[in-house]
């Protein structure tokens, strides 16, 4: 972790204070989920069912959702981490549950483990969820699509109690429990959702297996001492520097006069070898004008 990934230290507001305080990875990611859930309730198109009802049809819930069948489609394997920025626009309590949950976890785990280390571990644990949700509809012959970040909220709060295990979080915001407890709760009631034993607790809408695959890869990252330094979110943000910059040069070079009178003199070569070889009256029109354009230029360089 780096100086600058920490919260402490420097609290005088500067004009390099977003510079040395970089903004909290939590609070952006609770800005995007917000964001795309606005997006979603505003843009929708209605479609009329047969008992001639009017229905809302969510467009961008529908691109963004992760299905069965995207385990079998590479072209849309995207959705394995889309479907963790979008939540169910009937029930509010969907986006609103998780936001808490990220907002509580999340702050305390990126000032442990630095901003960046943060973001890495929250959208591997959307992708481990996505596909374990694949596999699940597939196998299941689920239809529907899966949508939310409760994998990755799930996974930050069992890491949460890997690194403060006896600090008290307010269950329904009423009840104190210790983080450890907090975390066997969460994954004993998703096994038993997962095994059919929680009838009547939405689990038909509940993605058990996700939750666990949140939770799962949350341990596998602790006691396994993972570092997800290998993955460099930082050379994305780069492309598009690095294009400008190769742009730059190709544009460069074709303008570089000396390239472009090399290149003459090659052509001048090859066309007054083939003058020798096969007489004049083989040149081309192009070839023509080429070795006129060439011999112009010597004159203009010898005066």
């Amino acid at each position: 972790m780096g100086l600058y990934d920490r919260d402490y230290g420097r609290n005088e507001a500067t004009p390099w204070s977003r510079v040395e305080n970089p903004r909290s990875i939590t609070l952006t990611l609770i800005v995007i989920n917000v964001v795309v859930f606005l997006a979603d309730t505003i843009f929708y198109t209605r479609e009329v069912d047969v008992s001639g009802a009017s229905q809302k049809i969510y467009v961008i819930t529908d691109w963004l959702a992760v299905y069965g069948e995207t385990l079998k489609q590479p072209w849309m394997w995207w959705q394995f981490l889309s479907y963790g920025f979008v939540h169910d626009n009937v029930n509010i309590q969907h986006l609103l549950f998780n936001m808490i949950g990220l907002f509580v976890f999340g702050r305390e785990i990126e000032r442990r483990m630095g901003r960046m280390e943060f973001l890495r571990f929250y959208l591997l644990a959307i992708v481990a969820g996505g596909i374990v949700g694949s596999v699940t509809s597939l196998i299941g012959g689920f239809p529907g699509g899966t949508i939310g970040a409760s994998g990755a909220v799930v996974a930050s709060a069992v890491l949460f109690a890997c690194y403060f295990p006896h600090r008290e979080i307010l269950l329904f915001l009423v009840l104190p429990v210790k983080a450890w407890v907090l975390a066997i709760l969460f994954v004993g009631s998703d096994l038993a959702g997962a095994f059919g034993l929680m009838p009547g607790m939405g689990g038909e809408n509940t993605a058990f297996t996700v939750h666990l695959a949140g939770a799962f890869f949350s341990l596998g990252y602790y006691f396994l001492n993972w570092n997800l330094r290998w993955l460099n979110l930082g050379a994305v943000s780069d492309v598009p520097a690095r294009m400008r910059h190769r742009s730059r040069k190709m544009k460069l070079k074709l303008h570089d006069p000396e390239k472009k009178i090399e290149r003459e003199a090659e052509d001048a070569d090859r066309i007054l070898a083939k003058i020798h070889e096969q007489g004049e009256s083989s040149l081309t029109a192009a070839e023509r004008k080429t070795l006129e354009r060439y011999s112009r230029r010597q004159r203009e360089r010898r005066n």
